[in-house]
């Protein structure tokens, strides 16, 4: 099982990282680890303030119901 890694600041390419944090998530194998990339989420936020990668995350999730 892959490791999450905390990122305590904003990444080089923050873009990049919220792309790849969200196909993680809408392509994850079980709840488990989207419940995994939702905290992780959480933490990238609580460190990093602005737009909300969590919200993004669960409005990808929604598809076309959003």
């Amino acid at each position: 099982m892959p490791t999450l890694t905390l990122i305590t600041s904003a990444p080089s390419s923050d873009a990049a990282y919220r792309t790849d944090l969200i196909r993680r998530y809408l392509t994850a194998a079980d709840e488990f680890t989207e419940l995994a990339l939702l905290a992780e989420a959480a933490r990238y936020d609580r460190a990093n303030p602005g737009a909300a990668l969590y919200d993004e995350l669960i409005g990808a999730g929604l598809g076309d119901v959003a």
